[in-house]
């Protein structure tokens, strides 16, 4: 008979991984732009929003 799964390696589980561990390069890259793009995210205005939905309905 043949396995249909595949085993699991709890002693591997355990242990944190690299990008747990913030060792990961794309990891350390996100953390120093994240305070830059929570700088651009922004919240428009009522009237911001009119103007694009009545500049939308005219096409």
């Amino acid at each position: 008979m043949t396995k249909t799964f595949t085993p699991t390696r709890f002693k591997e589980l355990s242990n944190p991984t690299a990008l747990e561990q913030g060792n990961n390069p794309d990891q350390k890259l996100y953390e120093a732009i994240k305070p830059k793009l929570d700088e651009l995210y922004r919240e428009p205005s009522e009237e911001t929003i009119a103007k694009i939905l009545k500049y939308a309905k005219k096409r």
